[in-house]
């Protein structure tokens, strides 16, 4: 009873040896295991019931900005976290104790901005809206410095010639419990709060924050049984140098000029695309449609999203894996500025477009997601002859370029929309253009100036031409569309956790020479 928390439940398979035949088929169905819940943690805490909960604390168009802009401001966290990593070696560790705290966060996010409401009256609402930002800072700065090490730990894990594949497979498995918690989020709130009073809203929002707290820490447990694969600590120079490497890497460096351009331009949706969709329901005619404003906007920008990204996660791994990552960049690049535009059109009378643009834009995104990750990985991890690629500075410098450019894309976001807060003009098709179909128009112009000015210069050995590489993604689209149909029949049939997204990853390129009855 009186063990410590964070005791190594791998402790007695822990060696430098690779992670390999049954174990490493266990090992990666427990990673995949373990994101069904924080799958399920992540959508039930984002999307309507964290738009509503800062909505019933009077937040403002600014406001809104900041708490877009928040994940990625606490990535400056994810530096001292990669020294740290790099000076003890001790990832499994630093990584249990940070995201351990980013998810129980989550219990005083529900509970003090209540606290503070009952006791200094509803007159206090900017002191407890500040509060409510300084205790989200501090849920993703956890985050940052825990999840630093995770990249970097898992290329020592997961075989190179699988990770496109593997972790596609992985999200596509979590994306079913995610869909689950999004779309009972939203007709829990529908059913309880409607566009009723925000006290109600606050407080079933908070009891959706604590419950879903609980999955995020089951899905952190998981990873004590996974295999601390040692990191060799650094000393003095040793430290600096790892952290000079990227910045003297020319490559590195364009990709990150394409990283932060576009991160900077999708920030610019946000929560704003939320807050959009929200004002467009409660503008529409009749009660019926008013009344389903959270339901319909969760399943609008997290359900029918994560349905599309069902489809097509498999397709980008696989792409990944046999034609590269650049040409994965450019494609999904050039499609989600058309995206970002679209969303211009979306009305009350034309909300239908909105599931069209969030599916597509989700489909789209997963390529970008899938490139980005595994170029990363690539560049930590260790080599085939024990030594250290680049360690976590590839992947904290890569994470505070994302993140600085979100944080400065959400803020700019939040200043442009409360400025433009009362302007509207008539346009054909759209109707009244307000400050949001501003940030639609300069979120497709920056997405179409990254792909244009850096992507040319990013080279890859061994990728293929983009257009191969899209004919490959067309004729793999049908056998990925066959299993995602197929997928609930496996749940039903589902004999042991061994087969979850692994035996049909790892078996078929013969990572495990043995299968298991």
């Amino acid at each position: 009873m009186n063990a410590p928390i964070f005791t190594d439940k791998s402790r007695d398979q822990d060696s430098s040896e690779p992670v390999q035949g049954t174990q490493l088929r266990k090992t990666l169905s427990l990673v995949t295991i373990a994101w069904l819940f924080g799958s399920t943690w992540a959508n039930a805490t984002g999307g309507t019931p964290l738009t509503n909960y800062a909505a019933a604390l009077n937040a403002s168009k600014f406001e809104f900005g900041v708490l877009a802009a928040l994940p990625f401001l606490a990535s400056f966290l994810a530096v001292p976290g990669s020294l740290l990593i790099e000076r003890t070696g001790k990832r499994k560790l630093i990584f249990l104790i940070g995201l351990y705290l980013n998810r129980v966060m989550w219990i005083p996010i529900a509970l003090v901005p209540i606290w503070l409401m009952n006791r200094l009256g509803t007159g206090s609402t900017h002191t407890v809206m500040i509060t409510f930002l300084v205790l989200m800072f501090v849920m993703h700065a956890a985050g940052q410095m825990g999840g630093v090490g995770w990249a970097g730990w898992m290329a020592d894990i997961v075989p190179e010639r699988i990770r496109g594949r593997y972790f596609s497979r992985r999200r596509q498995w979590a994306i079913l419990p995610g869909i689950f918690a999004a779309g009972f989020a939203g007709w829990l709130l529908d059913k309880k709060v409607g566009t009723g009073n925000p006290n109600v809203a606050m407080y079933w929002c908070a009891t959706l924050f604590i419950v879903a707290a609980f999955f995020g820490m089951a899905d952190i447990a998981s990873f004590h049984w996974v295999k601390d694969v040692p990191q060799a600590p650094k000393r003095g120079a040793h430290v600096l140098a790892a952290w000079r490497e990227p910045l003297h890497n020319p490559q590195f460096l364009w990709f990150a000029g394409f990283v932060g351009t576009f991160f900077f331009a999708i920030s610019f949706m946000g929560q704003f695309s939320t807050l959009y969709i929200m004002q467009q329901l409660r503008g529409g005619a009749g009660h019926a449609r008013s009344a389903s404003v959270n339901t319909i906007t969760q399943m609008m920008l997290i359900v029918a999203p994560s349905a599309a990204q069902l489809l097509v996660l498999g397709v980008w791994g696989r792409a990944a894996d046999r034609m590269g990552k650049r040409p994965l960049l450019m494609l999904a690049g050039l499609g989600l500025v058309p995206v970002a535009l679209g969303w211009c059109f979306v009305t009350r009378e034309t909300i239908w477009l909105g599931y069209v643009l969030a599916a597509l834009g989700a489909a789209l995104w997963a390529g970008v997601e899938t490139a980005n990750f595994n170029i990363v990985l690539e560049m930590s991890g260790t080599g085939v002859n024990g030594e250290t690629k680049g360690g976590t500075a590839y992947v904290a410098l890569n994470g505070l370029i994302i993140n600085i450019a979100g944080c400065l894309g959400g803020l700019s976001a939040g200043v442009i929309a409360e400025l433009l807060k009362d302007w509207s003009i008539v346009v054909p098709l759209v109707g009244a253009f307000t400050c949001f179909h501003v940030l639609f128009v300069l979120s497709a112009v920056m997405r179409l100036l990254a792909v244009v000015i850096f992507l040319p210069h990013v080279k890859e050995e061994g990728s293929r031409p983009a257009v191969e590489a899209l004919r490959f993604m067309t004729t793999n689209f049908y056998n990925n569309l066959f299993g995602a149909v197929s997928l609930p029949l496996k749940l039903v049939g589902w004999r042991r956790a061994e087969v979850l997204a692994v035996e049909a990853v790892v078996a078929d390129d013969g990572v495990v020479a043995t299968k298991e009855d």
